[in-house]
């Protein structure tokens, strides 16, 4: 049912309209996580992946048409310019997508009661602090979590810390690697990680901003190098995508020139894009935001 709220021909000619469906379907997500597993202790304790979950399934429908009018377009049209402009408008409607997913997580995480952002956020504030280097109980102390929230929920240690150039781009990489097996492997599958990436660096804003309900300056901060970080993400998963639904329709065999030729390009600006990210998030950010 949710699926018919906007079409992908809709979202190529209004994307902002997407921005309002992320948070819909985020926002129902979590709804739907409280209904499920409230009550359920184990449920529970897997709240935060299971809010990506639903977050995902929200989505696929939509994602799965408009990566299908892609690759129609790869297939159909002879002339690159439209080709690719046909691909800028699929790419902004999935960035407003995420910016809603993003937003939502990030206005829930600030209003929410103490206990309930821990339940419904602890592999993301896990993850954050595992980015920032420290342990767990000293980074949830610098930022307001009351111990008795902890227990149970929240465990381990954080890892080494990413603060060059280098291991910051290797690390993105990764991720951009595993956003194009996801693509590949599922077509629409990719939602999953930009579900899951939004839903951590809301988690960093909600960190920064919660108490002091400044969401401006801590959403700026993330966005300088996120939006870039999370362009690249989008284009790998549209080129993944497009090769998926192109070999389930065997369209890959009558246009395999044309299909890879455009595909290793999306590729390659992918990775172009995920190191200018890289290069802002080291150099930019800290001297713009003093950080």
């Amino acid at each position: 049912m949710f699926e018919v709220l906007v079409s992908p021909r809709h979202a190529e000619r209004n994307p902002f309209s997407l921005f309002f469906i992320g948070m819909l379907y985020s926002s129902l997500s979590l709804f739907l996580v409280n209904m499920i597993a409230k009550g359920d202790a184990v449920m529970m304790k897997h709240a935060s992946m299971l809010l990506i979950s639903f977050t995902t399934i929200f989505s696929i429908p939509f994602i799965h048409s408009l990566i299908r009018r892609a690759e129609i377009s790869e297939v159909q049209e002879k002339r690159a310019s439209k080709i690719f402009a046909g691909h800028s408008r699929a790419l902004l409607a999935l960035l407003f997508l995420f910016l809603g997913f993003l937003v939502a997580f990030s206005l829930w995480y600030i209003f929410l009661p103490e206990n309930s952002v821990v339940v419904h956020f602890s592999s993301q504030i896990e993850k954050f602090c595992s980015i920032n280097a420290r342990s767990m109980q000293e980074c949830l102390k610098e930022y307001g979590i009351s111990a008795e929230f902890l227990k149970g929920t929240l465990t381990g240690n954080a890892v080494a810390g990413l603060g060059d150039l280098s291991s910051i781009f290797v690390n993105n990489l990764y991720v951009l690697l595993f956003t194009l097996i996801f693509s590949l492997a599922f077509g629409a599958g990719a939602i999953f990680i930009l579900a899951w990436n939004a839903s951590v660096i809301a988690a960093a804003i909600g960190l920064l901003a919660r108490g002091n309900f400044d969401f401006l300056t801590p959403f700026m901060m993330y966005m300088l190098h996120g939006i870039p970080e999370i362009a690249s993400y989008l284009v790998i998963a549209l080129a993944g995508g497009i090769l998926s639904t192109a070999l389930i329709r065997q369209d890959f065999k009558h246009f395999s020139r044309k299909l890879i030729a455009n595909i290793l390009l999306l590729v390659v600006i992918a990775i172009l894009i995920l190191l200018l990210a890289a290069f802002i998030e080291v150099y930019v950010t800290p001297l713009v935001f003093g950080v």
